[in-house]
């Protein structure tokens, strides 16, 4: 599944509605650490290490920050009580061989104070511009550091060797920006992500489990091969109700039936640059709407709902402009698309796999079965062999050995049937909310006790009180369901 540029917007309008409430949230509940002993790792009152976190904050940010090999700041402002800078790292391109290429991986810092707990950000994909704190940074009240992942956005190599864009190099790459950020940030460092970022999360914390003291990401990306049947279930059988599901494959049916007459409206899209070579646009339609449901139901109530979906037998027009809004069809689809979205590709092809569509109720009607995977976007003339054991390390750990793990899906996103499991005996836990995609604000909307049982054990991860926002719920599950502006969906 292909989501940059829908997350962009998911984030951005989240982020805008909530940023105000969720920011000035400093009466809210508390919920005070219940581990912060001697020993943890946190420092006591009048300790050394506070007098010299009080000293370092008398230094301007911006200088400390100046003072790291490598770094880069290239821009400095102040938003919402937060100093915002966008910044770029050095990294080697293979960290086996540090002397070789190197690149500029571009960071964002969100920062409130040195003596706050630190959350890093783990992007799957390209960066978020803008000053959006992650839910584990506002309920803590912490400082948050975002990294773009390697190959994507502005980070990518000149001329880019794609072996090296392995799971393992992109947690190196995290790794040694902890390194540098550490000896600024010295309280409690947590990691976070959402879908693909959480995986990335996850993998850093696996090759490096003392960078962080806790992980919590959301509704993160996990498939077993290049087409996992788990995914393929759900939308055929749990996603939403019967009644969604079937108007869903009703208008699946309908396009497919009618391709001759959406055709038109494919090819008007050359006059805004985008072509079809690769797939060519009989193919690109046909993946679009075999992929329809996932991507309903990834980002349901985002931009859409079931009261949403048309019916069968409205007009050509009507048709094509849900199936292309929904599916992101010209950002996704079209060459342009798929070459920004060339890592994602390629990364699937070759550890991460991909997640499995419903085909079966549509079998008469299609012309390019089992064509849909990883394998054959872009990079084209790259070699790709899917190898699956790095990942079924990573999650065989977190289902034995991980510690202080909080993994957050919601039961409509089809990344729950793909679920990693972990163990509560290793103080690491699995919520998966009802009626949610596990996105923004899950934590926050549990019911008690459960949500008072979470947030207490991330408050003690964190070493400080957790402060509920001050928004309603009905206030979060109003903003999840704003349509965004067309435009948030452009590169």
């Amino acid at each position: 599944m292909r989501n940059g540029a829908r997350f962009d917007w998911a984030r951005h309008v989240m982020g805008a509605l909530l940023c105000a409430g969720l920011m000035a949230c400093g009466s809210g509940v508390n919920l005070e650490p219940r581990d912060s002993a001697p020993g943890s790792g946190l420092p006591a009152e009048g300790s050394g290490l506070e007098q010299q976190s009080r000293e370092a904050e008398a230094v301007d940010i911006r200088v400390r920050l100046e003072s790291i090999p490598g770094l880069t700041v290239l821009s400095d402002t102040w938003v919402n009580g937060f100093r915002f800078f966008i910044l770029d790292y050095e990294q080697p391109v293979d960290h086996q061989h540090p002397g070789g290429a190197r690149f500029q991986q571009r960071l964002s810092l969100m920062h409130r104070s040195t003596a706050a707990p630190m959350v890093l950000d783990t992007e799957g994909a390209v960066l978020f511009a803008e000053p959006i704190p992650s839910e584990p940074a506002d309920l803590l009240q912490a400082n948050q550091l975002a990294v773009e992942h390697r190959y994507f956005g502005t980070s990518r190599p000149d001329s880019p060797d794609w072996s090296k864009l392995t799971v393992r190099q992109a947690a190196a790459d995290i790794h040694r920006v902890v390194e540098a950020f550490k000896p600024l940030y010295r309280s409690r460092w947590l990691s976070t992500g959402v879908f693909k970022g959480g995986t990335a999360a996850l993998t850093h914390r696996y090759f490096h489990p003392d960078d962080v003291h806790a992980t919590v990401p959301y509704a993160t990306h996990h498939s077993r091969g290049l087409q996992d049947e788990r995914h393929a279930h759900f939308l055929r059988k749990e996603a939403g109700d019967s009644a969604c599901r079937e108007k869903l494959f009703a208008v699946q049916r309908a396009a497919l039936s009618r391709r001759e007459a959406l055709r038109p409206f494919i090819e008007a899209l050359a006059e805004q640059g985008f072509t079809f070579e690769v797939l060519g646009e009989d193919r690109a339609l046909e993946f679009a709407v075999v992929e329809l449901p996932f991507s309903f139901w990834e980002f349901y109530g985002f931009g859409w709902t079931c009261d949403d979906i048309p019916a069968a037998n409205v007009t050509d027009e009507e048709l094509f402009a849900w199936v292309s809004y929904v599916s992101e069809f010209e950002y996704v689809f079209s060459d342009q698309g798929m070459e920004e979205e060339a890592p994602l590709h390629y990364q699937q092809a070759t550890e991460l796999g991909g997640p499995g569509h419903a085909q079966a109720h549509l079998r008469p009607l299609l012309r390019y079965a089992g064509e849909d995977v990883p394998t054959r976007f872009p990079p084209l003339d790259v070699a790709k062999r899917y190898e699956p054991w790095t990942m079924l390390r990573v999650e065989t750990w977190l289902r034995h050995e991980a510690k202080r793990v909080l993994l957050v899906y919601g039961d409509l996103s089809p990344w729950s049937a793909s679920a990693f499991e972990v163990s509560a005996r290793n103080d690491s836990y699995r919520v998966i909310a009802t009626d949610s995609i596990g996105f923004y604000s899950t934590l926050s909307l549990l019911p008690e006790p459960q949500r008072g049982f979470l947030l207490g054990r991330l408050s003690a991860w964190a070493g400080v009180p957790v402060q509920l926002p001050e928004v309603g719920a009905d206030t979060l599950r109003r903003a999840a369901g704003v349509r965004p502006p067309r435009a948030h969906l452009a590169r």
